[in-house]
């Protein structure tokens, strides 16, 4: 009787223990989602990842290009960081795209970014790229400056846009999309 009682708290506790602690998705795991989208609508999916939806407003597709609402979950996921630690960006032709933590810097000059300290950010990112043979560049670091003015050291996980298309880039755009997430956390 002993036996199965602690069998049921130990699973009580295994069960309390693995909801609780729930990790955030890591780096390459939303990098693969951000791929999923870009497989399946092309250079839609910056609106997408914008909240702005296909063909129009809203999260359905007008285009013809299928339903987005089985992905909103994905989408939000993606998006939005379960610890408030990471956020995605892209780049397009050296503009901003994407990038949640300054909304009003979409479609602004992503070139004369720079890190906390002086290092160009966008620079950084594409030289990472170049120098793999699989469009993926891993633990790429700078530093910013957080609102309270302490500097603090991030890494940003980088694909190119062959690499997150699945295919030869045919959108007329030059992109790469990343996630940043704290060196440290």
């Amino acid at each position: 009787m002993t036996k199965k009682i602690a069998g049921r708290i130990l699973l009580a506790i295994t069960l309390s223990v693995g909801i609780t602690y729930a990790t955030p998705m890591d780096p390459n795991t939303r990098m693969g989602k951000v791929k999923e989208i870009f497989t399946k609508y092309g250079a839609d999916s910056f609106k997408i990842l914008n909240g702005q939806g296909v063909g129009g407003t809203g999260i359905a597709s007008e285009s013809g290009k299928g339903n987005l609402e089985g992905l909103q979950g994905d989408i939000a996921t993606v998006i939005n960081a379960e610890d408030g630690n990471s956020f995605i960006f892209c780049v397009a032709d050296g503009k901003w795209v994407v990038y949640p933590p300054e909304p009003m810097k979409l479609g602004t000059s992503a070139m004369t970014a720079t890190d906390a300290m002086g290092k160009p950010f966008v620079d950084t990112m594409i030289k990472a790229l170049r120098g793999t043979e699989d469009g993926k560049a891993h633990r790429v670091p700078y530093v910013v400056q957080t609102p309270d003015g302490r500097t603090q050291e991030r890494e940003a996980t980088v694909w190119s846009s062959k690499n997150l298309l699945s295919r030869k880039n045919n959108t007329g755009q030059k992109f790469f999309c990343g996630v940043s997430v704290k060196a440290h956390p």
